[in-house]
């Protein structure tokens, strides 16, 4: 008896290969996808977590004796004093994004110490030489919720008031250094020019987004202008200029 042998024809072969790299090239997608929000997930958390440490630094300041001049004493002409005695201590942190040739991007940051020196009834400041460096990871970057990509200038002052003990959180779109840090106590831009106080008793946001501007929920650290802990630096979902922008 004659036996007919089934198989499959060309065309359910072909159909069976074009589904299955259907299927494979979606599951690829969707695997890419995740990996990539994760990792703008951890860059998010990796900048928050760099800049709580910074206000921690403020919060927990150590005004030792250790070797090594408050700057101010010794532009100011007087005798040189170490750190932790009366009138040279240090009262924060300054932080500011890097420049490159390609414009500032919000990729790499850097931050000092600021010492604070009492002359008289009058307190004057000014950076430390000591410095640390920060890299955004996994190729994001960040900028204020009114900037342009590539013009990211953000500058932050965290510090306690050496008398009152305040604690304050400050950002602006300027750049500030040794010789002008003191403007932004002031609430004055690097040249010296006011600007609206408004900025210093709202909660800021410094955007964070990746190259593509990935689709998918975007979100951004805030920086409270007052706080007593690190609570002062949170990620929540970004405002809907950044989510624009």
């Amino acid at each position: 008896m004659n036996r007919q042998q089934k198989g499959f024809t060309i065309i359910e072969v072909v159909l069976f290969v074009a589904i299955s790299a259907l299927l494979t090239s979606a599951l690829l997608v969707g695997v890419g996808a995740g990996v990539s929000r994760q990792q703008y997930k951890d860059a998010v958390q990796s900048f928050a977590a760099f800049l709580r440490d910074e206000y921690s630094k403020v919060i927990n300041v150590e005004n030792d004796r250790k070797p090594g001049k408050c700057p101010l004493v010794v532009a100011d002409g007087g005798t040189p004093t170490n750190r932790g005695q009366s009138d040279c201590v240090v009262v924060g942190r300054y932080i500011a994004t890097l420049e490159d040739s390609g414009g500032v991007d919000g990729r790499a940051y850097r931050s000092w110490p600021v010492y604070g020196y009492k002359s008289g009834d009058r307190w004057s400041y000014t950076l430390g030489s000591e410095s640390n460096d920060y890299n955004v990871g996994w190729g994001a970057k960040t900028k204020l919720s009114n900037q342009h990509h590539n013009a990211a200038r953000i500058a932050i002052l965290m510090y306690r008031h050496p008398e009152s003990g305040q604690l304050a959180v400050r950002t602006h779109a300027g750049k500030y250094n040794d010789a002008t840090i003191a403007n932004f106590f002031e609430n004055k831009d690097e040249n010296g020019n006011a600007y609206s106080a408004n900025t210093h008793t709202q909660k800021r946001e410094i955007c964070v987004y990746d190259n593509g501007w990935m689709i998918g929920e975007r979100l951004s650290v805030f920086l409270s202008p007052h706080a007593g802990s690190s609570s002062a630096i949170s990620v929540n979902p970004a405002s809907e200029e950044c989510r624009r922008g």
